[in-house]
């Protein structure tokens, strides 16, 4: 499935954001942008990160949104423009007009 995370931690726990990225990062997923995290994972992993999630930002100024999208919903997301921040550009997959 696929699972987006997206997260803030406050700027004085730097060592706590700097620490989730690297985690997210076992999970074989790839970043969006600097806090916008993609993956696609199975239900135990899943289960493994939200663990992990839990565990690092314990005691920390932060917000962890986890966003898992069914595949009709999937189906409907689209990119505009190009992400300079990503491993690898998004396509531009449509506009507003093609959903409203």
């Amino acid at each position: 499935m696929k699972v987006y995370v997206i997260y803030d931690v406050h700027e004085e726990f730097e060592s706590t954001r700097n620490r989730l990225r690297e985690r997210l990062k076992d999970f074989g997923g790839v970043f969006l942008e600097y806090s916008v995290y993609v993956a696609d994972l199975n239900p135990r992993d899943l289960s493994r990160m939200l663990k992990m999630i839990r565990r690092v930002i314990k005691g920390s100024k932060a917000r962890v949104d986890i966003v898992i999208p069914c595949l009709r919903c999937l189906d409907r997301v689209r990119i505009i423009g190009i992400s300079e921040v990503g491993e690898s550009p998004h396509r531009m997959r449509g506009d507003l007009r093609d959903i409203l």
